[in-house]
């Protein structure tokens, strides 16, 4: 691992604990390489020479959801996700990508019809294979535990995608591009369909991002560099393309990743740096565009006896994350909108 860059970011740390009092993950875990103190000490004895497990280190690395609650709340302002980050890159340059990620992040992450045969295929096949995600997967904290102990599952696959349900010739233009992202796309298709229903009522004409590759985040965060690159490039030449005034996103992790991480990607002197740099002006979440363009009063009212917020809709169908109020970067999360079917 690189002593030079990760030693200044490992040596802020004080080892004072406050992280362990707000990681999401301790309370499962009950480890103290589950919490950013223990992951900052593993790196530093790595990089020191004190600990050559690589595999081991690779592992608490992973046990990560990087949700940033202890960067935030750290005294010392340890960069912990960037800490994370760089470790996981060396470690995968270091021990090697495996050949199914490779596959995955590399061939069909930045390939929109790829994706959309290998989302098909799952859907057709997932009856055959198990559903049940191992517990040392990075996976494991993002899907919900099911009742009775039979640990945390990948969602069943619905049918068909969003995309899939749009009518031919629907959506196609308009000034504000939404772009779904993967997992609202394949996995939740019902949430990708509230984010277009409620961004119409607008009064804008919404036109659905249908070739778009993998933000590349899921590549980024497992070190493979190389492939996030490559979903990079795909999609801001493709939105860079579509000239649109506004790019709306439902899904917080699609909108860090041009918001925040795609100039790290194409800095100045590449190609695609000005037209990344107009593409990431352009984005904001789904929740500041509700709030700007006042559709968050034309919702309908919510089925009789749901609780009704303060604006009288749905809280279940829409609710605010505290920082969305300040403008860009909130996120919003959609509800009970049915599964979408062929028009």
């Amino acid at each position: 691992m690189s002593r030079e860059e990760l030693a200044p970011l490992t040596l802020a740390c004080a080892k004072c604990g406050t992280c362990r009092t707000v990681c999401t993950l301790y309370p499962e875990r009950k480890a103290e390489i589950s919490v950013a103190r223990g992951k900052v000490a593993l790196v530093d004895a790595a990089i020191s020479g004190l600990d050559g497990n690589a595999e081991a280190l690779q592992e608490a690395l992973s046990d990560c959801l990087l949700c940033g609650r202890c960067e935030r709340a750290c005294p010392n302002q340890v960069r912990v996700e960037e800490i994370i980050m760089k470790g996981r890159a060396d470690l995968a340059e270091e021990m090697g990508i495996p050949a199914w990620k490779q596959v995955v992040f590399g061939r069909v992450m930045p390939s929109a019809a790829a994706k959309n045969a290998a989302r098909t295929a799952a859907a057709s096949a997932q009856k055959l294979f198990l559903r049940k995600v191992p517990t040392g997967s990075g996976l494991h904290y993002r899907f919900p535990e099911k009742f009775g102990g039979e640990g945390r599952t990948v969602p069943a696959l619905p049918g068909m995608s969003f995309l899939g349900s749009l009518a031919p010739g629907e959506a196609v233009r308009g000034e504000v591009i939404l772009f779904v992202g993967c997992v609202f796309d394949y996995v939740f298709p019902q949430v990708g369909r509230a984010a277009y229903e409620t961004l119409r009522l607008s009064g804008k004409k919404i036109s659905v991002f249908r070739d778009a590759a993998c933000c590349g985040l899921p590549a980024l965060v497992s070190g493979d560099k190389a492939s996030a690159l490559r979903c990079v490039e795909e999609n801001i030449g493709r939105l860079s393309a579509a000239s649109p005034e506004r790019i709306v996103f439902p899904c917080g992790s699609c909108l860090l990743m041009f918001r925040r991480n795609v100039l790290s990607f194409l800095p100045k002197g590449h190609p695609l740096y000005g037209q990344a740099v107009r593409v990431a002006d352009l984005c904001e979440d789904y929740a500041s565009f509700l709030l700007e363009t006042g559709v968050v009063s034309r919702l309908p009212d919510p089925p009789k006896g749901e609780k009704a917020g303060r604006t009288g809709t749905t809280t279940r169908a829409i609710s605010p994350a505290p920082s969305a109020r300040a403008g860009r970067g909130g996120r919003f999360s959609a509800g009970p909108w049915a599964t979408p079917s062929p028009r």
